[in-house]
């Protein structure tokens, strides 16, 4: 027999925790529940105070804007103690306080101030990060300085707005164009790891030693601010200065412009500034300006030093030697970025290869160690049926100087489609430039296995490009030969080819894709982005 027990449903009301109202200011001072009896709490009429209650409430934590201004406050007191030091290393006089009064007159701005690794509001901790397609208030300008690889706090500011970084400066007078590279101190091997991999042009000895000194030329401080910029964008640790320091940058290489516009030469540390520009607005600025300062890079190479420099006399000091191996490695790095951008764009190459009597770059080792070391003509290297390449410097210049031929095919052929002049050797010249592509793909592919390739983004880049190029040629041979056309069979067989190219490229990306995001170093995914999207156009 079963029995069900029944459980009293008792439906008392609960008392609440507390009794509605504002506590009095007698207990919220001992931190003490308040019963909110009127006219007067438990608690004040057994103490004998006055029970007040206070309906308004200021808000909590610190005003808005305080901590900016204190940290602005704090950069210009840093900012003088610094100048006062120096002067008293100079002087040798006692150092005298800082009239903090003094501090309180200056511009407090907080739209001109960097930000300090401080407990700040979280809605302003959002950082630019264009590269990968987010977005920061550019009129806030924030950055984040670590303690330990700066010496003291700099300005960010917006790239725009010159007056109002003008008056800081002058304010400070602590980042004026000859302070403002020692303001930074980002390490030198830091910059040379990050940013030789894929723009292998600055001597790094040299760099370390000029770097240090005191004392350096405009074009060297151009140099070092872009060397900066490029290290901080390809730097996690670094990215929140990165969008100052170009703005440094810019400004740096247009005064230097603007007051040396009659100068017979340009310093070679100018034109590796500005191609060093060119990469990192390629990378996280934008397109047309970045294409506009590279073409500021090859202006200046072709009206200073681009038939002079290979030496008269090949019995050359051994800095004479490292000076013209500087100038073949800037050139040279230009030259790749000229094809890779007329690629992208299908516009017409500045570097006419027929002209160049430039030596091919000597291996790395060999420029690091000041190593005299004759090397070869691209001709040469086209020509060469077996692996002579000892960099993969030489390899981007090789497979770069074939995707100019193409692109160049495709040129004649819009040329010629648009006169309605058909060349009868268009066959002829194509199968000559597929044939050489095939050629060098063959040997680049037994020379850096997939293994290899995986290892390297570098190698990833050039085996990607390659086969761009491949696709390149393939659809200007699709629009050349007409549908009747006898050799159509043939265009059916390269179609077969580029469908296969096309398969190898996307397994490069995903192995790209893969490996570790600074690693990659963003100019290998700019580079690469650019080239996916050439190919979506096709």
């Amino acid at each position: 027999m079963s029995e069900s027990v029944g459980f009293k449903n008792t439906t008392s009301t609960s008392q609440p925790r507390q009794k509605p109202g504002a506590a009095c200011e007698e207990c919220r001072r001992r931190k003490l529940r308040c019963d909110r009896r009127q006219p007067q709490c438990g608690l004040c009429e057994a103490s004998g105070k006055e029970c007040l209650v206070s309906t308004t409430r200021s808000l909590r934590g610190p005003k808005r804007g305080y901590l900016k201004a204190l940290q602005a406050r704090i950069a210009v007191l840093e900012g003088r103690l610094l100048e006062q030091e120096q002067q008293n290393n100079q002087t040798g006089n006692v150092p005298t306080v800082v009239n903090e009064n003094a501090v309180g007159n200056l511009p407090c701005n907080d739209q001109n101030f960097v930000q300090w690794d401080l407990p700040i509001p979280e809605e302003d901790m959002f950082l630019q990060d264009p590269c990968f397609g987010s977005k920061t208030n550019d009129s806030l300008g924030e950055s984040s300085f670590d303690a330990n690889s700066f010496n003291v706090p700099n300005v960010v500011e917006n790239v725009n707005d010159e007056a109002r970084f003008q008056d800081f400066v002058n304010a400070t007078k602590v980042l004026d164009m000859s302070e403002g590279p020692d303001e930074f101190n980002i390490s030198d091997l830091m910059q040379a790891d990050l940013i030789h991999t894929f723009a292998p042009i600055v001597h790094q000895r040299q760099y370390f030693s000029w770097s240090r000194q005191p004392n350096k030329t405009e074009a060297q401080i151009c140099l070092q601010y872009a060397m900066w910029t490029l290290a901080a964008s390809v730097s996690a640790h670094y990215q929140s200065i990165r969008d100052s320091l170009y703005g440094f940058m810019r400004r740096a290489l247009d005064s230097l412009e603007a007051e040396n516009i009659n100068l017979a030469v340009t310093d070679i540390e100018q034109v590796q500034a500005w191609l060093l520009l060119a990469i990192h607005e390629f990378m996280c600025v934008d397109f047309r300006r970045a294409w506009i300062s590279a073409g500021r890079a090859f202006r200046l190479i072709q009206l200073n030093w681009f038939h002079n420099i290979e030496p008269l006399n090949m019995t050359i000091s051994q800095m004479e030697w490292v000076e013209a191996e500087r100038k073949r490695r800037t050139f040279w790095m230009a030259y790749c970025l000229d094809r890779f951008v007329s690629i992208r764009t299908g516009s017409p190459l500045t570097f006419s290869e027929q002209m160049i009597t430039i030596r091919l770059p000597s291996p790395e080792a060999a420029f690091e160690n000041d190593q005299p070391t004759l090397m070869g003509f691209l001709s040469e290297a086209i020509a060469a049926t077996e692996p002579i390449a000892p960099s993969t410097f030489i390899e981007c210049i090789i497979m770069a100087t074939i995707s100019g031929r193409a692109l160049a095919h495709r040129h004649q052929f819009l040329v010629d489609n648009i006169y309605l002049n058909a060349r009868e050797d268009f066959w002829d010249h194509h199968h000559w430039i597929n044939s050489i592509l095939t050629r060098k793909m063959d040997i680049f592919t037994s020379e850096y296995p997939l293994r290899i390739q995986q290892t390297d983004p570098m190698l990833l880049f050039i085996s990607m490009m390659w086969r761009t190029t491949v696709l390149h040629l393939s659809q200007t041979m699709e629009h050349a030969i007409p549908l009747t056309d006898e050799k159509r069979p043939v265009v059916v067989e390269y179609m077969g080819l580029s469908s296969i190219a096309a398969q190898e490229m996307a397994d490069l990306t995903k192995n790209l894709s893969q490996l570790n995001r600074f690693k990659v170093r963003r100019c290998l995914q700019s580079y690469t982005s650019e080239g996916l999207m050439w190919l979506a156009l096709l």
